[in-house]
């Protein structure tokens, strides 16, 4: 279909939507009187985006025939706690309870002539707002009509899509056991997620192909994002967890700051009965498999491997009724060891020949020699050539010692003050003192100190049955350093970082070090909820203040990325160098504003619709600011360096209708379609400071000779005295802020089966517009597509070649007019040029505990499509940046999100038998037993196959890719060798293997691959927990819990995690060979990833 011109469908949507909700809420009034009228004088201006730590319930009350009875007098009494509210039912019988504590409760309805209707164990969950008719009988039929137990609820009123789990789950399934996430792993049994597989960065699953970066983080509707990154500022313990929350997509206006998950998790709170518990968690090696990656450097036994996590925790009421408290505590102290995949290295008759091998770098030589161990054995078929001859190599088999240990405190309160108030305060605190592993070599392994707090007070009050209020006010800090270690390198000021692509080995520090970050976030929320006749409104204004401190510098110490080890050792000028000299505390200090206005209209007793608007504005980092100290390197109407303005148009509207067809409430088919903007992390500029603070060199297409002799990139920055010098040193440039933003639109039905199961089946699309991509401004292909090499499977003969018109002499990197200008480095920018669509067709059945039995499940078929996945190199195997930096249309493809099926499956059952029995022994040793369990099938993630050459000429070889063979074997690769025209250049390329599929190519040689192209492993993994319980007396119970983490012990060779959210960084230093089809490591997994070997933990817990 032809586009319209003029047409643009994002602005399109925002506009009308926002016309209609304007529309609905003021009956026609002008949004600015609106605006002027209602919300200014209530003090409202803006959205909480992270404001929900309860939820909420929603009914009606009606006779036997179906009349509504107006009136209607209702109380909600928890059975934890004993807290009642109580509310009226309007004139058409609708109730609404808001701000309700997570729990159990006991809901009444009574009416004058009326017999009274209770319904216990009402469930209200986080973010939700389940519906609950009550019918009453007229008093001459019946006094009273006593319902024991209230059927499953859904959401009949809102579109939102939203899954809660409880503290049972938190607690009972493996999942929340394994890694530092916690319950954030439940996440990974919803409908509509994708693992974030190789891309290296953000906490959590991919949530409706939202990018893991995009997700939101909340302790009890507080803010707990890392702003310079992304993730969870604390991870809370899954003992000090009441109930967790995924909110996917289309979420309430009052949520925001993100666009992908709201991931919302509320602590545990006292009762009126005190409670605790003491508990005791043990993984060791002697219980577990040993990994494929260790056998494959000869290690048969687990190295050190030994996690004790040791807490208890303590509950219960200062005043009952009134006023709980509860605390938890933890310490958890790891030893580690880990060893670096598919990474080859001199074998001890290596050294021996390269002792004995002319023209080589005697210093560069004692340096790899002191550096790098040598390799016990050779690896059959594998060398390395210097100066003609041929080296063996062999498996680095070093197995590296670390650890971690981890403090962990979490504290609440709360206090009713009457049934009109309640005030609620939290407190989190986190330390860690641990070795960064992530360098191939150990004696770089650094130190790192890291800590966080978070705290909150809130304030709930219900001013009448149809106003509540909130206000809260929060805080965090997050700390982290990452120092280098004392390694020097001789006649170097630092020792840089050496990459050898063809042994898929790094030498030196952590890339990204050193680096620290102090952060501090001031909050404050207010909202606001009204019900008024068929209309229920809530307004809510967030405020934060960030204050931030960052050091970092990327490259600081160089970075020299050589294609082959001679290289190195011949002193050549690496394949691409690049340093960054100089370095300046980035200030990450900026003011936030959100806010929101939502009008939920009930049109009929079973027909709602819901019309929001959201107003986010993100401050511009104070340290961006300072790129107008770089307005000397000014080419006005080219390029400008000034303080970036900030987006201040980011309106947000959404709509929602849900409609239950039937009176009971068990049927909810619901639709909705929203926009959402996401945040740009402080990462992105922080590495984007101007070159009166750093300077960047880089040298690529070189073979300058004494390139380390002589320095390498020397420490010395150059003077910014004038419009030259300032065009020549500037590599980074800040673009006016535009938020990326995503288009989202659902259809979906949800039923409730029978008393205890719900089944949902939706549809779910996103189209993501202004996503960030980083490209380098003034690099332009000499060697563009249809401007280059040909490539062949069998020699075409002399004849052919010499009749080929272009010879690799004839081509040359590219010049943009911006070098021309005078700006030599690459100019690194991050700019909204990224898009994104995304398909998904989910269901989930959801059995809620009973008869013994919980159960959940989801299946997911999805297409995920973008331009750009990663923004930085936390991946080797999905580049950061384009192909072509003026043709991004070619990276338009699969997303390393992609994943077409995704099968989850989640269960707790406790054995019915001898539960009654009288006799003590049989009832705690036959009986009282537990199986848990979860089951993940997901299809593989895409990499993409690359040559690692400058191939287009552009001076950067992280992204060209290669010639695809259609005919070729699926998977197979192979490396190729030029061909010559009888004057003895280059016209061509000729692949050594021509049944291969991916073929790599040399400089100015023809490609034609697209993105993401190459398909790792799938995920099919299977945790299982068996647990025994001993009653101790009549409050007090004992159990001992085995849990076994890919229990089957199958072998997952897939490039990120099989069961955490957690981000594998860099996964794995040495994964660039994977990508490489002239590499003997290309397309094996096996050889580069972990196999998640099966993992025992075991647990005691004592608890009263």
């Amino acid at each position: 279909m032809s586009e319209v011109q003029g047409w643009d469908p994002p602005t399109a949507a925002r506009t009308i939507l926002a016309a209609a909700a304007a529309d609905v809420l003021t009956r026609r009034e002008p949004m600015k009187n609106y605006v002027g009228r209602v919300l200014l004088p209530a003090g409202f201006a803006a959205c909480l985006c992270a404001q929900t730590m309860d939820g909420n319930l929603a009914g009606a009350v009606t006779d036997s025939t179906g009349a509504a009875v107006p009136s209607a007098q209702l109380s909600l009494v928890s059975l934890e706690t004993g807290v009642e509210l109580r509310t009226i039912a309007n004139l058409d019988g609708a109730y609404r309870f808001n701000n309700v504590t997570v729990g159990r409760y006991r809901l009444t309805a009574a009416a004058p002539n009326f017999a009274a209707t209770t319904v216990n164990n009402v469930y209200i969950t986080l973010n939700k707002t389940p519906t609950v008719n009550l019918t009453l009988e007229p008093a001459q039929v019946r006094t009273s009509v006593e319902v024991t137990d209230a059927a499953a609820a859904i959401d009949t009123t809102t579109a939102n899509i939203s899954t809660a789990f409880g503290g049972r789950q938190a607690a009972a399934l493996p999942l929340t056991g394994q890694g530092n996430t916690g319950v954030l792993n439940l996440s990974l049994l919803n409908a509509g997620v994708t693992t974030a597989g190789g891309i290296g960065y953000g906490t959590g699953p991919s949530v409706g192909g939202q990018r893991p970066a995009n997700n939101n983080f909340m302790i009890e509707g507080v803010d707990n994002n890392l702003r310079v990154t992304t993730g969870p500022v604390i991870s809370v313990s899954n003992e000090a967890v009441s109930e967790f929350s995924v909110q996917q997509n289309l979420f309430s206006v009052e949520f925001g700051h993100a666009n992908g998950g709201q991931f919302n998790t509320v602590v545990k709170s006292g009762t009126n009965d005190l409670h605790g518990s003491a508990y005791y968690y043990l993984q060791n090696r002697n219980l577990n498999a040993v990994d494929e990656q260790f056998k494959r450097v000869g290690v048969s036994s687990n190295p050190r491997f030994d996690q004790n996590r040791f807490g208890a925790s303590l509950g219960g009421p200062v005043r009952k009724n009134r006023w709980f408290y509860f605390g938890n505590v933890e310490y958890m102290p790891q030893g580690l060891a880990s060893a670096a995949g598919g990474v080859q290295v001199p074998t001890q008759a290596a050294f021996e020949i390269l002792d004995r091998t002319p023209g080589i770098s005697r210093r560069n030589l004692d340096v790899l020699r002191s550096e790098v161990p040598a390799a016990p054995q050779a690896t059959p078929g594998r060398f390395a050539t210097v100066g003609g001859t041929q080296i063996p190599l062999g498996l680095l088999s070093v197995v590296a010692p670390s650890y971690a240990n981890d403090t962990s405190a979490v504290v609440s309160s709360d206090y009713y003050l009457s049934e009109r108030d309640q005030v609620r305060g939290r407190y989190l605190l986190y330390r860690q003192r641990s070795i960064d592993s992530s360098p191939n070599l150990p004696q770089f392994f650094t130190p790192v100190l890291a800590g966080a707090h978070v705290a909150s007070l809130t304030h709930v009050r219900t001013i009448s049955p149809s106003a509540t209020n909130e206000v809260r006010l929060a805080y965090n800090r997050r700390v982290d350093d990452r120092p280098v270690g004392p390694q020097r390198f001789p006649g170097l000021d630092s020792f840089p970082n050496l990459a050898f692509a063809d042994l898929g080995l790094t030498v030196g520090p952590f890339q990204a070090s050193p680096q620290s970050v102090r952060g501090n976030t001031f909050q404050l929320v207010e909202n606001f909820t009204w019900i008024r006749g068929r209309h229920t409104l809530k307004f809510g204004y967030d405020g934060r203040k960030l204050n931030l401190t960052s050091y970092f510098i990327q490259y600081n110490r160089g970075e020299y990325q050589y294609a082959t080890l001679e290289r190195y050792l011949l002193d050549l000028a690496p394949t691409t160098a690049i340093r960054s000299v100089g370095g300046f505390p980035f200030a990450g200090n900026l003011l936030s504003h959100y806010g929101f206005v939502n009008d939920e209209i009930r049109l009929r007793p079973d027909l709602t619709l819901s019309l929001g608007l959201r107003y986010e504005y993100v401050g511009v980092p104070a340290g961006s600011k300072l790129q107008s100290l770089n307005a000397l390197a000014s080419i006005p109407g080219v390029i400008e360096f000034r303080e970036p303005k900030a987006d201040r148009n980011a309106w947000a509207p959404r709509v929602g209708v849900a409609w239950s067809p039937d009176r009971q409430g068990r049927t909810s088919i619901r639709a909705g379609a929203g926009l959402g903007y996401d945040q740009i992390f402080l990462n992105v500029g922080t590495n984007s400071l101007p070159p009166q603070f750093f300077t960047t060199q880089v040298i690529a297409n070189s073979n300058a000779p004494n390139f380390l002799a002589n320095g390498g990139i020397p420490n010395t920055r150059v003077e910014i005295t004038n419009p030259a010098t300032a065009r020549a040193s500037t590599a980074t440039f800040v673009p006016d802020q535009q938020r990326p933003y995503s288009i989202q639109w659902s259809l979906g039905v949800q039923r409730v089966l029978g008393k205890d199961y719900t089944v949902e089946t939706r549809y779910v699309g996103t189209r993501g517009v202004h996503l960030i991509q980083q490209i380098q401004m003034n690099r332009r292909a000499g060697a563009p597509t249809g401007r280059r090499l040909p490539v062949y499977l069998s020699n075409p003969g002399q004849a052919t070649l010499d009749s080929l018109p272009l010879t690799l002499n004839q081509l040359a990197p590219g010049v943009h007019p911006l070098q021309q200008s005078g700006f030599g480095p690459p100019i690194t920018s991050f700019q909204p040029l990224g898009n994104s669509t995304y398909h998904g067709l989910a269901t989930q059945i959801t059995k809620r505990y009973s008869r013994n039995l919980l159960l959940t499940g989801a299946y997911t078929w999805s297409k995920n499509i973008d331009d750009s996945t990663a923004n930085f190199a936390s991946t080797l195997l999905n580049p950061r940046r384009p192909d072509d930096f003026e043709n991004l249309r070619l990276e338009r493809g699969l997303s390393a999100l992609d994943r077409r099926h995704r099968l989850s499956l989640a269960w707790i059952y406790d054995s019915p038998w001898l539960r009654r029995s009288r006799n003590w022994a049989l009832r705690n040793l036959a009986g009282n037993w537990s199986v848990s369990g979860a089951y993940m099938a997901e299809s593989g993630a895409y990499i993409t196959p690359r040559t690692f050459a400058d191939v287009n000429f552009n001076t950067d070889v992280w992204a060209d890719r290669t010639y695809v063979n259609p005919a070729g074997a699926a998977g197979a690769g192979s490396a190729s060798v030029p061909l010559r025209n009888s004057s003895g250049a280059v016209v061509a390329y000729l692949a050594t293997n021509p049944g291969a599929r991916y073929i790599a190519v040399g400089q100015g040689g023809e490609t034609n691959a697209a993105r993401n192209t190459l398909r790792m492993p799938g995920i099919n993994n299977v945790d299982v927990s068996l647990s025994k319980r001993v009653s101790l007396g009549e409050r007090t119970v004992f159990e001992l819990r085995g849990e076994a983490y890919n229990a089957l012990n199958h072998a997952q060779f897939v490039p990120g995690f099989t069961n955490t959210v957690g981000p594998r960084p860099r996964v794995t230093a040495g994964s660039n060979s994977i990508t490489l089809p002239n590499h003997p490591d290309f397309n094996r997994p096996d050889r580069v990833f972990q196999s998640n070997a099966r993992v025992i933990q075991l647990v005691g817990r004592l608890t009263f």
